[in-house]
Parts: C-alpha cells; structure tokens; sequence
C-alpha cells in the first residue's frame, strides 16, 4: 500500500473513532444534561465589544511570536539540552534547524499556551476593560455548546478530510510541520506533548485569536481595518511568489506559491464584492462608507432599527467570512482550501451561540482525528 492509501486509511479510521466518540457523548449527555431537551440554540444576539484594530494586532503578534521568544530563552538556558541534544548551528536557517525548533516548540507548548492566554487576557483588560465573556470565554449554555460542536462535527467533517484528501492526490502539497516530526518516531513523551499541542493549545489559541477576538472586532471594523484584513491576507500567502534570487540577480517565479496565491486572491475578490455589495443594498453614504456602520438617525423609526439589524447581522456574516479567509491562509496548503470551508462552520457557531465552547469542540474533535491519524499512520508504517 503506497503512503497516499495508507493515510487515507488511517484518516477513515480516525474518523470513525472520534465520530463514535462523539455520538456516544451526545447520547450520554442527552439523559444526564437536562438543558439539553430544550433548544440548542440561544435567541440570536450579538455580544458587545470594545476592542480595536490596535488590540487584534499585539494579540496577532503575541501568539505568533511568543512561542519564538520562549523556545529561544528555553534553548539559551540549556532547557532542552538533555531531552533532545544540542542544538544546531544558529547562524543559518537550514532544514536541521527548522525541525529542532519545531521540536522545541512542541515540549514549550503548555508553557507558550499560557504565558500567551494570560497575556491576551491582560491585554484587553488592561487597555479596554473587556473580560474573556466579552469575547466569548463563557461557560453560559456550555452543554448546549459542546452538544453542537460535537454534532456538527459528525456531518462536516468527511466533507473537510475528502476535499484535502483530493488536493493532496491532485496538486503539489507542503507537508505540515508536525507530520514531518512524527515521521521520525520521536519517543512516547514526544508524541504526547505532539498530542497536547494539537489538540488543546493550537484549537484554543486559534479560536481566542480569530473567532473571538478577529471575528468579534471585523463586525465593527471601519473601511480601513477591512482592508488591512484583506491586504494581510493576500501578502501572507504571496509575498514570495516572485522572490529575487541573489545568484541569479533577478526575479524568479516561485511556482509552489501560485496556487495558494491564486486562491487567497481569490478569496480576497470575494470579500471585496462582498463589501460592495453591502453598500450597495444598504444604500451606504460616503462617511457611511468610511467608518463600516450605519449612522444613527436623529429620530430612530422603526424601519431605521429593522435596518440597524439587518446591518448588524449582514455584517457579521462578512465578519465570518474575513476571519475564515485569514484562518485559512495561514495554514500550509493545500490545507486552506478545506479549512476555508471549515473556517466559515466555526464562524457561524460563534456567531449563533456567542461562544467559544462550540467552535473549540469542534476544532479539538478535528484535530484529535489527524492526530490519531497521523500516530497510526507511523506506528503502522
């Protein structure tokens, strides 16, 4: 059995394990969790926030850059001397290197995953008062939450792993990170700190960072942070498409990079339209325009709230689809063109329930399924 087959053997597997899991706590909670009889889904609303782009920015920098300072600290005190050697030379980027500070940053993930919660938390209540509730940190309605991340979960999926599983058959794909680490049968530790980071730290992070703190400030962004949005995007994927090489002394296409920068383009039209379109149905004026929100009338009607509303809602469903683009391409490809879809799921969880507990259940029941994947896939090969 070649590798494409036997992974796509073990992502099968994983499914059906994680799947079973889901449905077997879904019936368990559905007898012992009263609340669940009831509707699963609140009365719409939409939690207020204060934060800025200024906020969402630091919060950006400090969860990528982060794990950075602290795998650097740990590796000038000798931290990770005696578990995995000495490390390569530091002068020069060279494959060696990249996988010991991946490496690094696996065994440093409980540390960087709380060192950078705290610091968002502090954050945004230092500057602006906002608590984690505000941005969806909630245990209101918990079991309701978990149920539907859970149960979304079962349908979705297959269609998340069977897209990626086509690109990944048709097109040129960059292996991820942690799958080149556990192809090198790193030890038992190793493999749980690998589980730790994948299921835990990087689906709370990412969920803090772009469903709670990006999506909440994208639905009261004004033109300008719209598109800096856009622009962020399209540059993280292209900004090396056509790189200058320095033996040739010219540019060069970088070929491995036009596809994913075709699709974040593409991505980016689509929001584009998407904005012009908005103007255009609600009838948008020039400072309208400028600051993204509706002015308020000096004598509210009430078609004035009815068009409030909608404006609010048809906002947010941009919103959703600016924190999916950003989420998907700052992942390898061809990842971003299912996780693009997968992005817009979690959006509308945390937009309809105003909570994080869904989108963070699913995203854990994801990647728990490619983290058994993957262990299965090097144990057995």
């Amino acid at each position: 059995m070649n590798d494409g087959l036997h992974d796509l053997k073990w992502n099968a597997i994983a499914y059906a394990i994680v799947a079973g899991v889901s449905v077997i706590a879904l019936v368990v909670m559905w007898f012992l969790v009263p609340a669940l009889s009831e509707r699963w889904l609140p009365i719409q609303r939409l939690r207020p926030g204060s934060w800025t782009g200024q906020e969402v920015f630091i919060s950006i920098c400090a969860t990528f850059g982060f794990p950075l300072l602290i795998v650097q600290g740990l590796i000038a005190v000798g931290f990770f001397l005696p578990l995995i050697g000495p490390s390569p030379d530091l002068e020069r980027m060279t494959p060696e290197l990249r996988e010991y500070v991946q490496r690094c940053a696996v065994i440093s993930s409980p540390l960087s995953l709380t060192v950078i919660l705290a610091f968002l938390f502090y954050l945004l209540y230092i500057r602006i008062g906002d608590r984690p509730h505000q941005y969806g940190l909630t245990w209101a309605r918990w079991p309701n939450n978990v149920a539907l991340g859970l149960a979304v979960f079962v349908p979705v999926t297959p269609i998340v792993l069977g897209i990626f599983a086509l690109l990944t058959f048709l097109l040129p794909s960059t292996i991820h990170q942690m799958v080149a680490q556990g192809r090198h049968d790193p030890p038992f530790w190793e493999w749980t700190l690998m589980g730790f980071q994948a299921t835990i730290a990087a689906p709370i992070l990412e969920e803090v960072l772009v469903r709670g703190i990006l999506l909440g400030w994208l639905r009261r962004a004004s033109l300008v942070g719209h598109v800096v949005l856009v622009a962020s995007s399209v540059f993280l994927v292209g900004h090396d498409v056509v790189p200058f090489n320095l033996d040739s002394g010219r540019f060069e296409v970088n070929y491995e990079k036009v596809l994913p920068s075709f699709f974040a383009v593409t991505l980016a039209f689509g929001y584009a339209y998407w904005m012009h379109k908005l103007k255009r149905d609600f009838d948008l004026d020039e400072m309208e325009t400028q600051d993204w929100m509706l002015e308020p009338s000096p004598e509210p009607s009430e078609r004035d709230e009815a068009r409030q509303y909608k404006w609010s809602h048809a906002n947010s469903y941009l919103a959703i689809y600016g924190s999916a683009m950003w989420f998907a391409v700052i992942h390898p490809w061809p990842a971003p063109v299912p996780l693009f879809l997968f992005g817009l799921v979690l959006g509308w969880i945390a937009y309809r329930t105003q909570s994080l507990v869904g989108p963070i259940t699913l995203h854990v029941a994801l990647n728990l399924l490619s983290f058994i994947a993957l262990y299965g896939s090097v144990a057995t090969r």
